[in-house]
């Protein structure tokens, strides 16, 4: 492959020394998993370090990249769900009220038919005290009229 030309700046403090460090990194956990303490490091050569360094940065940057999308997907779904929570809480409230008031409403027509009831009965008992009356009076009139 052809060579990929880095300008210095690039190359001397963000390739080099990302590769250097995660080289160092690598081989240090390694040894120490294999039981060796102390062990020296040494550095890649510069094509190597170039190579792994540009590798390392680009997966870094591509799983980053991912990574930020997703928490970005999940930070937006959430904020969803929590607006149609709070919307179904508002909704739930505004039922809770009408059912309160439909309560209120049918106690006040119960109320209003027992009141009305009572009248009824009352007007039931006058009527009958009047149709006494008035059986009383065709009764006393129809004898001393002959």
């Amino acid at each position: 492959s052809s060579p990929i030309r880095y300008s210095k700046i690039v190359k001397n403090y963000l390739i080099l020394p990302v590769a250097q460090g995660v080289h160092w990194i690598d081989v240090s956990v390694q040894t120490r998993l294999m039981g060796a303490r102390n062990a020296k490091v040494y550095k890649l050569n510069e094509q190597v370090a170039l190579e792994s360094g540009a590798e390392f940065i680009s997966e870094f940057f591509l799983y980053s990249l991912g990574a930020g999308l997703l928490l970005w997907e999940y930070t937006r779904s959430s904020n969803k769900e929590e607006a149609k929570e709070a919307a179904r809480k508002i909704e739930l409230e505004g039922l809770r009220t009408d059912i309160d008031v439909l309560k209120r409403a049918a106690f006040d027509t119960e109320f209003t038919v027992d009141r009305q009831a009572a009248e009824i009965r009352g007007l039931e008992r006058q009527l009958g005290v009047l149709h006494t009356k008035l059986d009383e009076l065709k009764n006393s009139g129809g004898d001393g009229g002959d």
